[in-house]
């Protein structure tokens, strides 16, 4: 939060010898409290802080409300003030030099706590939120390519799938930070010793084997992109400063999305995974061409094509692979004709439809009646 809750107290930027001392007692504490504790590392070579973000995870009494434990960590970290802002809780602890003064101590809950993931994920959120924006960076320099870092782990994007279902097109590829590095070609041994500065951490996040400026000049910014670049330092330094006066850096790497997506796949063991979503992206396309074309043969418009649909997806089941009304309707809405119709055998089933349409919407209109009168009785 950068110490903006608290805004009608006075909450004074911190020394790194206050940040380090309030770090201490207030991990500490919070050891009591939780398994896990860390302060995520903090932005290389600054002068003060505003705030001490803590990451924690894995409950010690399992007993305990969400209530209770708030109010236990604001009596155990001695806070005057509490805000509960999201995913994050800001208390406001007395200032140990300055009198009428406050320091700021943000504590959030690991995404996944206390759950079979959960030591995963908290060491997965502390590299995420490491090093200030570093992640932020990692994604838009390779954004092009298809891979992503989320709350839950690093993805590829499927191309195929991911203009009508983003979530759908995330292939999970791992969670371990070490894997992630090693996936991007970066140095792990430099990353685990620490940035002196923003040049060598912006150095080694366009280090890594995929990152090229071919590859950073073909990001498509999103809002949420420009705002970060108005809002955070460090990102907007990176963006208008560093990229442009390393132009060529990496100049002659060429990876394409599809090798990148192929190198995912073979590093982390997902073919069966990807072959799933792909087999599923084709039903879909399959399907949907499908009944573009069931939807011509049928000869009305308005709402009594929309009656006619929703009979023939409810009410036509598959036998052999050729088609029948069913007795029973299927609600679902979720027809799989390209499943159950035989190989081949389109142009009969659009004749079928072509007889039979009349038939569906009959049974149709007719259990919509009976479902309205039971609903009013």
């Amino acid at each position: 939060m950068g110490g903006k809750t608290f805004a009608n107290v006075s909450v004074p930027r911190m020394s790194p010898a206050v940040y380090q001392r309030l770090s201490a007692e207030c991990q500490a504490k919070l050891e009591t409290l939780f398994d896990r504790v860390v302060v995520p590392r903090d932005a290389p070579g600054k002068a003060d802080f505003g705030d001490i973000d803590f990451l924690v995870e894995s409950i010690k009494d399992k007993t305990s409300t969400s209530s209770d434990l708030w109010t236990q960590v604001q009596t155990l970290l001695g806070a005057e003030l509490y805000v509960h802002n999201g995913g994050s809780h800001s208390f406001a602890i007395p200032h140990p030099d300055i009198l009428n003064a406050y320091a700021q101590i943000d504590v959030e809950l690991s995404p996944g706590n206390d759950t079979p993931h959960g030591a995963e994920l908290f060491a997965w959120t502390r590299f995420m939120k490491g090093d200030s924006d570093l992640l932020q960076i990692l994604g838009i320099a390779h954004r092009a390519l298809g891979i992503l870092c989320n709350d839950q782990g690093l993805h590829i994007r499927i191309e195929q799938i991911e203009p009508y279902n983003k979530k759908k097109a995330l292939l999970f590829l791992t969670r371990d930070p070490n894997a992630a590095m090693d996936f991007y070609g970066l140095d792990k041994p430099r990353y685990w010793a620490g940035f002196a500065n923003e040049t060598e951490l912006f150095d080694w996040a366009t280090g890594g084997r995929f990152f090229s400026p071919q590859v950073f000049e073909k990001r498509v910014e999103k809002n949420n992109d420009r705002a970060r670049q108005a809002k955070r330092p460090m990102y907007r330094r990176f963006v208008e400063e560093y990229m442009p006066a390393h132009a060529e850096k990496n100049v002659e790497t060429t990876w394409t999305r599809e090798q990148v997506l192929e190198e995912a796949i073979e590093m982390f063991g997902m073919r069966a995974e990807y072959d799933a979503m792909m087999d599923e992206h084709y039903f879909k396309e399959a399907e949907e061409d499908l009944w573009k074309e069931v939807r011509g043969a049928v000869p009305v418009e308005g709402s009594s094509l929309v009656v006619a649909l929703k009979g023939l997806r409810r009410w036509v089941t598959f036998e052999n692979g050729g088609p029948q009304l069913a007795t029973v309707p299927d609600l679902d809405d979720k027809p799989a004709w390209t499943k159950l119709m035989a190989p081949g055998s389109k142009e009969s089933l659009l004749s079928w439809v072509k007889e039979n349409w009349e038939a569906a919407k009959a049974l149709e209109k007719a259990r919509a009646s009976a479902a309205k009168v039971a609903a009013s009785a």
